[in-house]
Protein backbone atom coordinates (compact mmCIF):
# COMPACT_ATOMS: atom_id res chain seq x y z
CA UNK A 1 0.00 0.00 0.00
CA UNK A 2 3.07 2.56 0.50
CA UNK A 3 4.16 1.69 -2.88
CA UNK A 4 4.27 4.94 -5.27
CA UNK A 5 2.28 3.57 -8.32
CA UNK A 6 3.37 6.61 -10.47
CA UNK A 7 7.34 6.23 -9.70
CA UNK A 8 9.55 4.90 -12.07
CA UNK A 9 11.93 2.33 -10.95
CA UNK A 10 14.13 1.75 -13.91
CA UNK A 11 16.84 3.93 -15.78
CA UNK A 12 15.53 2.51 -19.35
CA UNK A 13 12.09 3.47 -18.77
CA UNK A 14 13.23 6.88 -17.52
CA UNK A 15 15.08 7.52 -20.80
CA UNK A 16 12.67 5.99 -22.82
CA UNK A 17 10.05 9.03 -21.18
CA UNK A 18 12.61 11.57 -21.67
CA UNK A 19 13.12 10.55 -25.26
CA UNK A 20 9.54 9.42 -26.80
CA UNK A 21 10.48 5.84 -26.98
CA UNK A 22 8.85 3.25 -27.12
CA UNK A 23 9.96 -0.58 -26.34
CA UNK A 24 9.66 -1.11 -30.34
CA UNK A 25 12.30 1.79 -30.71
CA UNK A 26 14.72 1.02 -28.57
CA UNK A 27 14.62 -2.85 -30.17
CA UNK A 28 14.62 -1.11 -34.02
CA UNK A 29 17.77 1.24 -32.65
CA UNK A 30 19.88 -1.75 -31.19
CA UNK A 31 19.40 -4.15 -34.22
CA UNK A 32 19.78 -1.12 -36.84
CA UNK A 33 22.86 0.14 -34.54
CA UNK A 34 24.62 -4.09 -33.71
CA UNK A 35 23.08 -5.93 -36.10
CA UNK A 36 21.66 -7.93 -33.00
CA UNK A 37 18.73 -10.07 -34.08
CA UNK A 38 15.94 -8.15 -31.90
CA UNK A 39 13.14 -10.02 -33.77
CA UNK A 40 11.20 -10.59 -30.31
CA UNK A 41 11.14 -6.79 -30.37
CA UNK A 42 9.25 -5.10 -27.38
CA UNK A 43 9.40 -8.55 -25.08
CA UNK A 44 13.15 -8.41 -25.12
CA UNK A 45 13.05 -4.48 -23.73
CA UNK A 46 10.61 -5.42 -21.40
CA UNK A 47 12.40 -7.50 -19.88
CA UNK A 48 15.38 -5.56 -19.54
CA UNK A 49 13.18 -2.92 -17.51
CA UNK A 50 11.11 -5.57 -15.34
CA UNK A 51 12.64 -8.59 -15.48
CA UNK A 52 16.26 -7.85 -14.39
CA UNK A 53 17.69 -9.23 -17.17
CA UNK A 54 21.28 -7.68 -18.13
CA UNK A 55 21.65 -7.13 -22.41
CA UNK A 56 24.27 -8.22 -24.67
CA UNK A 57 27.02 -5.84 -24.02
CA UNK A 58 26.44 -5.04 -28.02
CA UNK A 59 23.00 -3.22 -27.15
CA UNK A 60 24.29 -2.03 -24.21
CA UNK A 61 26.67 -0.24 -26.56
CA UNK A 62 24.22 0.44 -29.36
CA UNK A 63 22.13 1.97 -27.00
CA UNK A 64 24.91 4.06 -25.60
CA UNK A 65 26.05 5.47 -28.62
CA UNK A 66 22.61 6.64 -29.56
CA UNK A 67 22.74 8.42 -26.53
CA UNK A 68 25.94 9.78 -26.46
CA UNK A 69 27.85 7.78 -23.59
CA UNK A 70 31.47 6.20 -24.29
CA UNK A 71 32.13 2.84 -24.33
CA UNK A 72 34.58 3.07 -21.48
CA UNK A 73 32.06 4.13 -19.02
CA UNK A 74 29.78 1.40 -19.96
CA UNK A 75 32.65 -0.91 -19.02
CA UNK A 76 33.08 1.08 -15.85
CA UNK A 77 29.69 1.51 -14.63
CA UNK A 78 27.92 -1.48 -15.27
CA UNK A 79 24.04 -2.04 -16.62
CA UNK A 80 21.91 0.33 -15.35
CA UNK A 81 23.94 2.40 -13.77
CA UNK A 82 25.66 3.76 -17.15
CA UNK A 83 22.27 4.74 -18.11
CA UNK A 84 21.99 7.76 -15.53
CA UNK A 85 25.02 9.08 -17.51
CA UNK A 86 22.95 10.10 -19.99
CA UNK A 87 20.85 12.32 -18.26
CA UNK A 88 24.43 14.12 -16.70
CA UNK A 89 24.60 12.27 -13.13
CA UNK A 90 27.80 12.06 -11.36
CA UNK A 91 29.08 8.72 -11.60
CA UNK A 92 28.93 7.55 -7.61
CA UNK A 93 32.49 6.05 -7.36
CA UNK A 94 34.37 9.82 -7.33
CA UNK A 95 36.53 10.68 -5.33
CA UNK A 96 35.40 12.25 -1.36
CA UNK A 97 37.12 15.55 -1.45
CA UNK A 98 35.70 18.95 -0.66
CA UNK A 99 36.73 19.29 -4.69
CA UNK A 100 34.69 17.11 -5.64
CA UNK A 101 31.92 17.65 -3.39
CA UNK A 102 31.23 21.53 -5.25
CA UNK A 103 31.51 19.79 -8.28
CA UNK A 104 28.47 17.60 -7.30
CA UNK A 105 26.74 20.40 -5.85
CA UNK A 106 27.05 23.10 -8.50
CA UNK A 107 25.76 19.67 -11.31
CA UNK A 108 22.94 19.32 -9.16
CA UNK A 109 21.42 22.77 -9.24
CA UNK A 110 22.24 22.54 -13.34
CA UNK A 111 20.31 19.53 -13.69
CA UNK A 112 16.80 19.91 -14.50
CA UNK A 113 15.04 19.91 -10.87
CA UNK A 114 11.49 18.72 -12.27
CA UNK A 115 11.60 15.82 -13.97
CA UNK A 116 8.84 14.01 -11.81
CA UNK A 117 8.34 9.89 -10.69
CA UNK A 118 11.81 8.27 -11.23
CA UNK A 119 13.93 6.80 -8.83
CA UNK A 120 17.53 7.54 -9.69
CA UNK A 121 19.19 5.36 -7.40
CA UNK A 122 18.57 1.77 -7.25
CA UNK A 123 18.68 -0.17 -4.00
CA UNK A 124 22.49 -1.75 -4.50
CA UNK A 125 23.42 1.98 -5.60
CA UNK A 126 22.54 3.62 -2.69
CA UNK A 127 24.11 1.02 -0.40
CA UNK A 128 26.99 1.60 -2.98
CA UNK A 129 26.91 5.20 -1.93
CA UNK A 130 25.97 5.00 2.09
CA UNK A 131 28.63 2.91 2.20
CA UNK A 132 31.42 4.98 0.91
CA UNK A 133 29.77 7.78 3.06
CA UNK A 134 30.10 6.16 6.23
CA UNK A 135 34.00 4.42 5.62
CA UNK A 136 35.46 8.31 5.27
CA UNK A 137 37.18 9.22 8.55
CA UNK A 138 35.68 12.17 10.16
CA UNK A 139 37.29 16.19 9.37
CA UNK A 140 39.91 13.88 7.34
CA UNK A 141 39.05 15.78 3.75
CA UNK A 142 38.93 19.26 4.64
CA UNK A 143 41.42 21.51 3.38
CA UNK A 144 42.78 24.76 4.74
CA UNK A 145 41.15 27.96 2.82
CA UNK A 146 43.37 31.26 2.59
CA UNK A 147 42.21 35.07 3.51
CA UNK A 148 39.06 36.03 5.33
CA UNK A 149 36.53 37.33 2.47
CA UNK A 150 33.90 34.99 3.83
CA UNK A 151 33.45 35.66 7.45
CA UNK A 152 31.84 34.03 10.34
CA UNK A 153 28.53 36.39 9.88
CA UNK A 154 27.70 35.52 6.68
CA UNK A 155 27.72 31.89 7.39
CA UNK A 156 25.26 32.79 10.51
CA UNK A 157 23.03 34.62 8.04
CA UNK A 158 23.08 32.07 5.50
CA UNK A 159 22.24 29.21 8.39
CA UNK A 160 19.68 31.46 9.75
CA UNK A 161 18.15 31.39 6.43
CA UNK A 162 18.17 27.62 6.23
CA UNK A 163 16.38 27.34 9.67
CA UNK A 164 13.77 29.93 8.69
CA UNK A 165 13.32 27.40 5.37
CA UNK A 166 12.57 24.41 8.05
CA UNK A 167 9.34 26.16 9.46
CA UNK A 168 8.41 27.32 6.29
CA UNK A 169 8.15 24.06 4.62
CA UNK A 170 6.10 22.72 7.74
CA UNK A 171 3.11 25.89 6.54
CA UNK A 172 3.44 25.37 2.82
CA UNK A 173 5.15 22.15 2.06
CA UNK A 174 8.07 21.57 -0.27
CA UNK A 175 6.50 22.71 -3.94
CA UNK A 176 6.98 26.02 -2.85
CA UNK A 177 9.85 25.84 -0.49
CA UNK A 178 12.05 23.85 -3.00
CA UNK A 179 12.60 27.07 -5.21
CA UNK A 180 13.71 29.26 -2.12
CA UNK A 181 15.93 26.30 -1.16
CA UNK A 182 17.51 26.36 -5.01
CA UNK A 183 18.05 30.14 -4.32
CA UNK A 184 19.95 29.86 -1.33
CA UNK A 185 21.74 27.09 -3.01
CA UNK A 186 23.01 29.00 -5.85
CA UNK A 187 24.71 31.75 -2.86
CA UNK A 188 26.68 28.94 -0.79
CA UNK A 189 28.01 27.16 -4.32
CA UNK A 190 29.35 31.18 -4.75
CA UNK A 191 30.79 31.59 -1.18
CA UNK A 192 32.42 27.89 -1.76
CA UNK A 193 33.99 28.39 -5.60
CA UNK A 194 34.47 32.02 -5.46
CA UNK A 195 34.73 33.29 -1.95
CA UNK A 196 38.36 33.12 0.28
CA UNK A 197 37.75 32.27 3.79
CA UNK A 198 39.52 30.34 6.85
CA UNK A 199 39.60 26.49 7.55
CA UNK A 200 36.91 27.41 10.46
CA UNK A 201 34.32 29.18 8.19
CA UNK A 202 35.05 26.88 5.12
CA UNK A 203 33.61 23.76 7.57
CA UNK A 204 30.76 26.10 8.41
CA UNK A 205 29.75 26.52 4.91
CA UNK A 206 30.13 22.63 3.93
CA UNK A 207 27.72 21.98 6.82
CA UNK A 208 25.28 24.23 5.67
CA UNK A 209 25.46 23.25 2.09
CA UNK A 210 25.19 19.63 3.29
CA UNK A 211 21.74 20.69 5.32
CA UNK A 212 20.75 22.86 2.55
CA UNK A 213 21.29 20.29 0.62
CA UNK A 214 19.17 17.64 2.33
CA UNK A 215 16.23 19.88 2.40
CA UNK A 216 16.11 21.01 -1.41
CA UNK A 217 16.30 16.81 -1.61
CA UNK A 218 13.64 16.70 0.89
CA UNK A 219 11.63 19.46 -0.97
CA UNK A 220 12.20 17.69 -4.25
CA UNK A 221 10.93 14.36 -2.20
CA UNK A 222 7.66 16.14 -1.21
CA UNK A 223 7.30 17.49 -4.64
CA UNK A 224 7.32 14.11 -6.08
CA UNK A 225 10.50 14.86 -8.17
CA UNK A 226 12.54 11.83 -7.12
CA UNK A 227 15.54 11.64 -9.68
CA UNK A 228 16.32 15.70 -8.54
CA UNK A 229 15.97 14.76 -4.83
CA UNK A 230 18.86 11.84 -5.29
CA UNK A 231 20.62 14.16 -7.13
CA UNK A 232 20.63 16.97 -3.69
CA UNK A 233 20.74 14.16 -1.46
CA UNK A 234 24.31 12.44 -2.88
CA UNK A 235 25.55 16.03 -2.70
CA UNK A 236 24.55 16.82 0.60
CA UNK A 237 26.12 13.41 1.57
CA UNK A 238 29.44 14.92 0.06
CA UNK A 239 29.34 18.15 1.56
CA UNK A 240 28.47 17.48 4.70
CA UNK A 241 31.12 15.12 5.33
CA UNK A 242 33.19 17.43 3.91
CA UNK A 243 32.15 19.75 7.04
CA UNK A 244 32.57 16.69 9.20
CA UNK A 245 29.16 16.96 10.21
CA UNK A 246 28.17 13.23 9.93
CA UNK A 247 24.38 13.65 11.97
CA UNK A 248 23.47 15.32 8.44
CA UNK A 249 24.53 12.88 6.41
CA UNK A 250 22.45 10.32 8.62
CA UNK A 251 19.33 12.17 8.02
CA UNK A 252 20.10 12.46 4.57
CA UNK A 253 20.62 8.45 4.52
CA UNK A 254 17.29 8.40 6.61
CA UNK A 255 15.48 10.37 3.94
CA UNK A 256 16.83 8.54 0.97
CA UNK A 257 15.51 5.34 3.03
CA UNK A 258 12.02 6.91 3.31
CA UNK A 259 11.88 7.32 -0.80
CA UNK A 260 12.75 3.88 -0.94
CA UNK A 261 10.49 2.74 1.54
CA UNK A 262 7.45 4.70 -0.86
CA UNK A 263 8.30 3.30 -3.61
CA UNK A 264 8.07 -0.45 -2.18
CA UNK A 265 12.07 -1.55 -1.08
CA UNK A 266 11.68 -1.52 2.17
CA UNK A 267 14.64 -4.03 2.10
CA UNK A 268 16.92 -1.39 0.79
CA UNK A 269 15.75 1.31 3.20
CA UNK A 270 16.38 -0.96 6.23
CA UNK A 271 20.08 -1.27 4.86
CA UNK A 272 20.55 2.56 4.47
CA UNK A 273 18.94 3.05 8.11
CA UNK A 274 21.90 0.56 9.23
CA UNK A 275 24.34 2.11 7.54
CA UNK A 276 23.40 5.54 9.06
CA UNK A 277 22.88 4.01 12.80
CA UNK A 278 26.47 2.36 12.55
CA UNK A 279 28.15 5.68 11.54
CA UNK A 280 26.87 7.84 14.02
CA UNK A 281 27.40 5.24 17.20
CA UNK A 282 25.51 4.98 20.18
CA UNK A 283 27.30 8.28 21.45
CA UNK A 284 25.01 10.19 19.01
CA UNK A 285 21.64 11.61 20.51
CA UNK A 286 18.73 9.41 20.97
CA UNK A 287 16.39 11.19 19.21
CA UNK A 288 18.20 10.69 16.16
CA UNK A 289 18.48 7.19 17.42
CA UNK A 290 14.32 7.14 17.87
CA UNK A 291 13.87 8.79 14.37
CA UNK A 292 15.85 6.26 12.65
CA UNK A 293 14.16 3.32 14.48
CA UNK A 294 10.38 4.89 13.81
CA UNK A 295 11.41 4.91 10.41
CA UNK A 296 12.57 1.64 10.06
CA UNK A 297 9.22 0.17 11.37
CA UNK A 298 7.87 1.03 8.19
CA UNK A 299 10.37 -0.80 6.23
CA UNK A 300 9.91 -3.15 8.20
CA UNK A 301 6.34 -3.41 7.46
CA UNK A 302 6.58 -2.66 4.01
CA UNK A 303 8.32 -5.94 3.23
CA UNK A 304 6.22 -8.08 5.56
CA UNK A 305 7.97 -8.27 8.68
CA UNK A 306 5.89 -7.72 11.60
CA UNK A 307 7.80 -9.26 14.41
CA UNK A 308 10.58 -6.88 13.25
CA UNK A 309 8.63 -3.70 13.09
CA UNK A 310 7.29 -4.03 16.57
CA UNK A 311 10.87 -5.10 18.16
CA UNK A 312 12.21 -1.80 16.49
CA UNK A 313 9.42 0.17 17.87
CA UNK A 314 9.64 -0.75 21.40
CA UNK A 315 13.39 -0.10 20.43
CA UNK A 316 12.47 3.72 19.31
CA UNK A 317 9.79 5.01 22.14
CA UNK A 318 13.07 3.17 24.59
CA UNK A 319 15.10 5.96 23.08
CA UNK A 320 12.55 8.85 22.90
CA UNK A 321 12.08 8.07 26.80
CA UNK A 322 15.67 8.60 27.28
CA UNK A 323 16.07 11.01 25.63
CA UNK A 324 17.95 14.96 26.31
CA UNK A 325 16.46 17.39 24.42
CA UNK A 326 19.77 19.40 25.09
CA UNK A 327 21.86 17.10 22.81
CA UNK A 328 19.59 17.05 19.89
CA UNK A 329 20.73 18.98 16.28
CA UNK A 330 18.39 21.89 15.63
CA UNK A 331 16.64 20.23 12.52
CA UNK A 332 15.34 17.46 14.93
CA UNK A 333 12.62 19.95 16.46
CA UNK A 334 9.52 18.37 14.86
CA UNK A 335 10.35 15.18 16.11
CA UNK A 336 7.51 13.20 18.19
CA UNK A 337 7.57 10.39 20.30
CA UNK A 338 7.74 6.99 17.45
CA UNK A 339 4.65 5.13 18.30
CA UNK A 340 2.99 8.73 17.43
CA UNK A 341 4.62 9.73 14.06
CA UNK A 342 2.58 9.16 10.62
CA UNK A 343 4.95 6.45 9.55
CA UNK A 344 4.89 3.88 12.39
CA UNK A 345 1.24 4.44 11.79
CA UNK A 346 1.18 3.92 7.94
CA UNK A 347 3.55 0.88 8.95
CA UNK A 348 1.01 -0.66 10.96
CA UNK A 349 -1.82 -0.27 8.06
CA UNK A 350 0.43 -1.73 6.06
CA UNK A 351 0.70 -4.84 8.41
CA UNK A 352 -3.44 -5.17 8.43
CA UNK A 353 -3.62 -3.65 11.85
CA UNK A 354 -5.82 -0.98 11.14
CA UNK A 355 -6.64 -0.77 15.16
CA UNK A 356 -3.46 0.02 16.40
CA UNK A 357 -3.00 2.14 13.35
CA UNK A 358 -6.06 4.57 14.08
CA UNK A 359 -4.86 4.61 17.78
CA UNK A 360 -1.63 5.62 17.76
CA UNK A 361 -2.18 7.83 14.59
CA UNK A 362 -5.09 9.61 16.54
CA UNK A 363 -2.71 9.84 19.76
CA UNK A 364 -0.33 11.73 17.34
CA UNK A 365 -2.80 13.84 15.65
CA UNK A 366 -3.81 15.51 19.46
CA UNK A 367 -0.09 16.05 19.45
CA UNK A 368 0.14 18.05 16.30
CA UNK A 369 -0.08 21.98 16.38
CA UNK A 370 -1.31 24.46 13.67
CA UNK A 371 2.13 25.18 12.39
CA UNK A 372 2.33 21.21 10.59
CA UNK A 373 -0.47 21.62 8.25
CA UNK A 374 1.05 19.20 5.91
CA UNK A 375 1.49 16.60 8.47
CA UNK A 376 -1.82 16.96 9.72
CA UNK A 377 -3.36 16.49 6.30
CA UNK A 378 -0.91 12.95 5.65
CA UNK A 379 -1.74 11.94 8.84
CA UNK A 380 -5.80 12.43 8.23
CA UNK A 381 -5.02 10.18 5.14
CA UNK A 382 -3.19 7.83 6.99
CA UNK A 383 -6.36 7.44 9.07
CA UNK A 384 -8.96 7.26 6.43
CA UNK A 385 -6.98 4.80 4.84
CA UNK A 386 -6.61 2.58 8.59
CA UNK A 387 -10.68 2.92 8.75
CA UNK A 388 -10.86 1.67 5.51
CA UNK A 389 -9.09 -1.38 6.66
CA UNK A 390 -11.64 -1.90 9.20
CA UNK A 391 -14.51 -1.37 6.95
CA UNK A 392 -15.59 2.09 7.95
CA UNK A 393 -16.13 3.38 4.52
CA UNK A 394 -18.27 6.34 6.15
CA UNK A 395 -15.75 7.13 8.72
CA UNK A 396 -12.62 7.03 6.26
CA UNK A 397 -14.52 9.12 3.94
CA UNK A 398 -15.42 11.97 7.02
CA UNK A 399 -11.88 11.76 7.70
CA UNK A 400 -10.40 12.11 4.23
CA UNK A 401 -12.79 15.11 3.82
CA UNK A 402 -11.21 16.81 6.71
CA UNK A 403 -8.02 16.41 5.33
CA UNK A 404 -9.29 17.94 1.58
CA UNK A 405 -10.37 20.89 3.50
CA UNK A 406 -6.60 20.99 4.46
CA UNK A 407 -4.97 20.62 1.49
CA UNK A 408 -5.29 23.48 -0.45
CA UNK A 409 -2.87 25.47 2.16
CA UNK A 410 -0.54 23.19 1.16
CA UNK A 411 1.74 22.48 -2.21
CA UNK A 412 2.96 19.35 -1.87
CA UNK A 413 2.60 17.18 -4.53
CA UNK A 414 3.03 13.95 -2.23
CA UNK A 415 -0.26 14.99 0.11
CA UNK A 416 -2.36 15.07 -2.94
CA UNK A 417 -0.85 12.00 -4.30
CA UNK A 418 -1.37 10.21 -1.08
CA UNK A 419 -4.88 11.16 -0.97
CA UNK A 420 -6.00 10.01 -4.96
CA UNK A 421 -4.12 6.92 -3.74
CA UNK A 422 -6.65 6.44 -0.87
CA UNK A 423 -9.59 7.29 -3.14
CA UNK A 424 -8.42 4.43 -5.73
CA UNK A 425 -8.78 2.12 -2.69
CA UNK A 426 -12.39 3.41 -2.20
CA UNK A 427 -15.34 0.94 -2.93
CA UNK A 428 -16.36 2.22 -6.55
CA UNK A 429 -19.97 1.68 -6.79
CA UNK A 430 -20.95 3.90 -3.48
CA UNK A 431 -22.16 7.46 -4.32
CA UNK A 432 -21.13 8.67 -1.80
CA UNK A 433 -17.09 7.55 -3.35
CA UNK A 434 -17.98 9.29 -6.34
CA UNK A 435 -19.00 12.50 -4.80
CA UNK A 436 -15.95 12.51 -3.12
CA UNK A 437 -13.44 11.39 -6.36
CA UNK A 438 -15.15 14.56 -7.90
CA UNK A 439 -14.16 16.87 -4.95
CA UNK A 440 -10.43 15.05 -6.15
CA UNK A 441 -11.15 15.97 -9.27
CA UNK A 442 -9.95 19.63 -8.60
CA UNK A 443 -7.01 19.04 -6.91
CA UNK A 444 -4.00 18.20 -9.29
CA UNK A 445 -0.60 17.74 -8.00
CA UNK A 446 1.22 21.31 -7.74
CA UNK A 447 4.18 20.63 -11.17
Amino acid sequence: MSSDQFLIRHPLTYLRAQRGWTLADVAELVQRRSGLNMATHRQKVYRWEHHQVVPELAAQLAIAEEVGVDAQTVLNLGWPSWLLTADGTEPLDQAWTPETAKQIMAGCMSADGDRRGFLLLSGNETAELAGAWATIPTGKIMHAGGGGTVDAEVVTWVEDAIHRLWHLDDLVGGDYCLHLAQANLQLISRLLHGGRYRSAVERRLYGAAGELLRFAGWCAFDSHRHAAAARYWHAGLRTSAAGGDTLTGAYILSLMAMQHTYAGDGRAAINLLHTARERIGSGAPRTVHAMLDAWQVRAHAVVGEARQAVEVLFRADDHWGRRDPDDDPPWIYWMRQPSHTIEVGAGFVELGRPDIAVRLLEDGMAERGIDYTRDTVLGLTAIADAQLGQHDVDGALETARRAVDLVTDVESSRVVDQLNAFAQRLPAEEAQVQEFRACLDGLSSPS
